[in-house]
Formats: C-alpha cells, sequence, structure tokens
C-alpha cells in the first residue's frame, strides 16, 4: 500500500513507543544463546541483531500450549451455564522472520478452513505482525530457501526490509499496518519495490541448505516412500520426546480434556498441545495404536509437512526451513536430513 523509508533509531524508538500503548512482543536474549518471544516495556531494548530463530516460533502466541475453551456450570434447575473463554485482547508480535511469517500464514489456513476455530481466529484477529527481512542466513541449519520460505511476505501488517544503506525499508501492507504508524514522521519512499530488489540481490548466493531437488517436485518425492529403511534409519535414536513437534510453526494438534469440580458440579475444557512423535499419540478407545513403532510416526510427519497437507493446502511444503525441530532435538534429527535421504535414494 505504501512504502517509507527510516534509520534503524527510528524503528526501534518507534517499537517502543508501541509498546507504550500495546502488548508488543519482540525476540529478546534467553540464556546465552536463545531467543524468545517476550512481551517488552517501552524502556526494554529493541535489536534485530544477531539473530537466530526463537526456541519456539511466533504462532505460538496464537496457540497457547493451554487453552481454556470455556467454563461450565449445572445450575440448580437443572440448566447448564456455558461461558466461552475466547481471547480477544489486542497484541503486535514484531520482528517475525519469512520463515514464521509464513508459518503464520498457513496456520491461519489450518485454522479457517472446514469447521473455523473462533479461539485461534479470534487471536490472529486482534494480532498485528510487523516482519523482518533476513539479509544473511541466521544459522547453518536453515534452509529456508528450499521451501520457498525466504521471501513470504503474506499476512504482515508491516515489513521491515534492512538496506546496504544502513536504512529500513517499512512497507505498511494493510490499513491496519498504516495506523500503527500514525505516530512516526517517516518520509514517503517512491522505489520501494527497486530498493527491495537490491536488497534481495546483495543476499548469499547460496541461502542456507538446500536440496539438490525443486520445491514443486518435494511432494512426488515423498510420495514415493512408505516402506522404506530410511524411515527406521532415522528413528533408531529417536526418543519420542515430540519437541520436534512441540516448536515447529506448522504442527497444531492439541488434546482436549474437561476439569470437574465434583463438589460443585462444574469446571472447564481446555485443551493443550500434542504431538504426532508421541508414543500414544495415535492410540484410540481399547487401547489400539495406529502407529506404535517410531518409524511409522515419524513417517506421518515427514508426509504431513512435505505431502499430506501441500497436497490438501495447495502452498508447497508446509515445513518453512526454519531448523528448529534439528536444532532442539537431543539427538540431533533433523527433517532436512531425512528429506535429503529421500531425494537421494529416489536417484539410486
Amino acid at each position: 500500500m505504501s512504502d517509507f523509508l527510516a534509520s534503524l533509531t527510528q524503528v526501534q524508538q518507534w517499537i517502543s513507543s508501541l509498546a507504550a500503548r500495546y502488548t508488543v512482543f519482540f525476540p529478546t536474549p534467553h540464556g546465552e544463546a536463545n531467543y524468545r518471544f517476550t512481551a517488552i516495556g517501552a524502556d526494554d531494548d529493541v535489536r534485530f541483531a544477531p539473530y537466530r530463530p526463537t526456541i519456539t516460533p511466533p504462532v505460538k502466541l496464537l496457540v497457547p500450549a493451554r487453552e481454556e475453551l470455556f467454563r461450565f456450570q449445572h445450575k440448580e434447575d437443572g440448566d447448564l451455564l456455558l461461558s466461552p473463554s475466547v481471547d480477544s485482547s489486542f497484541r503486535v508480535i514484531a520482528g517475525v522472520r519469512p520463515c514464521d511469517l509464513k508459518g503464520i500464514f498457513l496456520m491461519d489456513l489450518f485454522f479457517e478452513r472446514g469447521v473455523a476455530d473462533p479461539y485461534y481466529l479470534a487471536r490472529r484477529e486482534n494480532t498485528a505482525i510487523i516482519g523482518y527481512a533476513c539479509t544473511t542466513p541466521c544459522t547453518d541449519r536453515v534452509f529456508c530457501a528450499a521451501v520457498d520460505s525466504l521471501d513470504h511476505r503474506q499476512g504482515a501488517d508491516l515489513f521491515l526490509t534492512p538496506l546496504a544503506s544502513g536504512e529500513i525499508l517499512v512497507e505498511a501492507n494493510t490499513e491496519r499496518g498504516i495506523g500503527l504508524l500514525d505516530s512516526t514522521d517517516l518520509p514517503p519512499c517512491e522505489d520501494g519495490p527497486a530498493r527491495k530488489i537490491g536488497a534481495i540481490a546483495a543476499r548469499p548466493e547460496t541461502y542456507g541448505r538446500s536440496f539438490d531437488a525443486d520445491v514443486q517436485s518435494l511432494s512426488g518425492i515423498v510420495e514415493q516412500y512408505w516402506d522404506s529403511p530410511l524411515w527406521d534409519k532415522h528413528t533408531e535414536r529417536c526418543f519420542s520426546c515430540g519437541t520436534c513437534n512441540l516448536v515447529c510453526p506448522t504442527c497444531y494438534c492439541f488434546d482436549v480434556r474437561d476439569n470437574l469440580a465434583l463438589d460443585t458440579v462444574s469446571g472447564s475444557r481446555t485443551r493443550t498441545w500434542d504431538g504426532c512423535m508421541l508414543p500414544g499419540f495415535a492410540q484410540v478407545a481399547g487401547g489400539h495404536n495406529f502407529r506404535p513403532q517410531p518409524a511409522g510416526r515419524q513417517r506421518h510427519r515427514v508426509k504431513r509437512k512435505f505431502e499430506y497437507l501441500p497436497t490438501k493446502y495447495g502452498h508447497g511444503p508446509v515445513c518453512v526451513g526454519c531448523g528448529r525441530c534439528g536444532r532442539q532435538c537431543t539427538v540431533d534429527i533433523d527433517i532436512y536430513d531425512i528429506v535429503h535421504d529421500l531425494i537421494e535414494g529416489g536417484k539410486s
């Protein structure tokens, strides 16, 4: 809609001013080597670099680890009183990198298609997103370019691109984004598209890890493999702890439980994160488990990311190439290595 130019100092001061007015989440250091999206104050430091992927992606702010869906109470006259727990508070998530922006875009599809999820959609509707372009790979784990995430912009109200001049190109993509700039006096940028092309051209020619196959062919390659020793190879040291699911920007499975207070015949219904790599995930009433072995669970996980959901939604791989699963895995199992081996197996 509109492009503006700003200095880094202006952008930092602007985000701090937003934190004085709204709840603003921004990637901040956690421990010696990690980052997390945390709520910042107006006096907190706002630094875009150095950066590495946060432990959990920003989309998890829209899908809490534990979420109350509603409260219920049986009244004395026999009626049941239900009180939905929909969160419609406004928030800003700033400093969202393209891979995580694509993760949010995909989660929007998952939660709005079919039976729409009012809890996620209420949070999403009341969340403004400020994206930030990557100019160099943030870690040696990333393969965002290989899965078409590096240049993702859709879903950001505002998008910031650092330029070689030291300035920052500010793209306002929505009316809400323009509204967030109302406290600034940034000069318009007439050649914004050209400057953006220049910033993209200045990136390293080889950006992160790559596959020896184009992104359009990945779904077809993964589809070929069902009974393959590769699934056992990549799970022989797996603890089935589910960490890969918990840090993934596009994992959204959950379990639902009722919490009862029997003395008052009341309680609440909550949902919590669940994951397909956990041993009991595919267990049903009666005790049967459809995927009792880690290899079967790993196959399901990879096929969902690279075959099932890409076929259903038509937006390419559902893995965004952030590298979190491999980085957080206790035994260094990396979905990139699995897909790489599938590609190489197809050549033999």
